[in-house]
């Protein structure tokens, strides 16, 4: 279970991945500053995986699911199919095997609150079908 709280930028939350395999899901209660926890009815959350920031195509979807609104909990990961079609280098020095990622939260109003951010180290499969 992982504990976050909402702010300007976000949490910093660096990924391990190894491709083939399924990351998560990971449990999320989203709070308040007074330690309530946020309502999730109406908002959507979404995460992406790039190469660098401001590229324009993803290379991967997180999947994040609302389990329950009222008590702002939520989970969050990659399927093994996803994470396969992941490029990755030889070693974890490859610059290939480096990416970005974040996690946003829009609310039932429009706004748009950054949950997460963070580098994604990608470990290349060696045992595949």
């Amino acid at each position: 279970t992982v504990m976050a709280t909402l702010g300007y930028i976000g949490e910093k939350l660096d990924l391990l991945v190894r491709q083939g395999a399924t990351l998560g899901p990971f449990t999320v209660t989203l709070t308040n500053p007074d330690t309530t926890p946020v309502n999730l009815t109406g908002a959507t959350l979404r995460a992406h995986l790039r190469k660098k920031a401001l590229d324009t195509v993803k290379v991967a979807d997180l999947d994040v699911t609302i389990t329950d609104a009222a008590a702002g909990k939520f989970e969050f990961g990659m399927t093994d199919e996803a994470t396969a079609a992941i490029p990755a280098g030889e070693t974890l020095k490859d610059a290939a095997s480096v990416y970005v990622w974040d996690m946003e939260l829009e609310d039932a109003s429009g706004r748009v609150l950054p949950l997460y951010y963070g580098d994604c180290k990608v470990f290349r499969e060696v045992t595949r079908v």
